[in-house]
């Protein structure tokens, strides 16, 4: 067994997970509480040649409480020959806040020989989510089946058997997911034009970032995004009427989580909206922006970024949203007073 600690992206669980995928093509079973867009975006980032389009991959994840991201289900039947099962899905899915039976916590993925029996295993506490997986302090450990005794193999193998046989196929109940779950998670939409979203009354700026263009390349996060327009006013910058296209609006200084300020442009694009490049996500303590939500405070001449799971986001600011708006694609912003 080879125990390790997570922290700040040394000795990560991704790290990890990709020493027991390297140099073999075998199939991979893997159960988390719950999976995340921007779990999803490090798998796709950092291990989309181990997963490949070739290995059989096997997930089991859980609805419980509303915390799976639909879209993160979706983006990851795209990633080679997966196949994914919910635990308890059909009463989850009906049940009043998506509240479970019994809680569904696994937190572990392995590789399995041709007869079934497990190969190499990986442990740990976190989640399948940029934090859980990258950034967080996390504790974890390999196994190595050859040097466990077969009694043990035989019986984690047969409960996790156990567990996918009994699990729901996510395409018996990912409908139903999703709509409740915009109706349950989300908050409600106001207009564009609704009188709360006053920026002089504003304490941030958020938006629901989505998935982020690969504009530094296929293996490293994307950073650049598009805001709707009339974002600059909220962000600290005099109102331009009118704007050219792919003109400079202003420069924002990013006050970021490591301390560092980084200046960048907003500048309004072709497409009539705002466009930013962040700052480099691994660089500055963000590690990835995908299916992040992410808030912008104004402090003087600074603005403040962070990036919050968006589960993370409403259960801390949910009450405190003055305005809510949602753009053609259906990512959504607001302010919060």
């Amino acid at each position: 067994m080879k125990p390790y600690i997570q922290v700040h992206s040394h000795l990560s669980t991704l790290e990890h997970w990709k020493q027991i995928l390297a140099d073999n093509n075998l199939p991979s079973y893997a159960a988390f509480a719950y999976v995340t867009d921007s779990g999803v975006a490090q798998l796709c980032t950092h291990l989309r040649s181990e997963l490949g389009n070739s290995r059989k991959c096997r997930w089991l994840f859980s609805f419980d409480y509303g915390h799976t991201h639909p879209t993160a289900l979706k983006m990851l039947k795209k990633i080679g020959k997966n196949t994914i099962r919910i635990h308890d899905g059909q009463y989850v899915v009906q049940s009043k806040a998506f509240r479970p039976r019994t809680t569904f916590h696994m937190k572990t993925a392995l590789t399995l020989q041709k007869t079934g029996y497990p190969c190499q295993q990986i442990v740990g506490s976190g989640n399948l989510s940029a934090s859980g997986l990258l950034s967080g302090i996390e504790a974890g450990c390999i196994i190595d089946y050859s040097q466990v005794r077969r009694t043990h193999g035989t019986a984690l193998i047969t409960t996790l058997e156990e567990m996918w046989e009994n699990a729901t196929p996510l395409e018996d109940v990912l409908n139903d997911y999703q709509n409740r779950y915009a109706e349950i998670i989300q908050p409600m939409v106001f207009g564009p034009d609704d009188d709360r979203a006053d920026p002089q009354g504003t304490k941030l700026f958020w938006i629901d970032i989505g998935y982020v263009t690969k504009n530094r390349g296929e293996d490293r996060p994307g950073n650049q995004f598009d805001l709707p327009k009339g974002s600059h006013v909220f962000l600290g910058l005099k109102k331009v009427r009118n704007p050219e296209r792919n003109s400079v609006l202003g420069a924002l200084n990013i006050r970021t989580p490591t301390g560092d300020v980084v200046s960048r442009r907003l500048r309004h694009g072709n497409n009539d909206m705002e466009k930013l490049t962040l700052p480099v996500p691994e660089q500055y303590g963000y590690h990835s922006y995908d299916g992040k939500i992410l808030t912008f405070a104004v402090d003087g001449d600074k603005v403040e970024l962070e990036a919050f799971e968006p589960e993370d986001f409403y259960r801390l600011y949910g009450t405190r949203i003055s305005s809510v708006s949602e753009m053609r694609g259906g990512r959504k912003f607001g302010t919060i007073s």
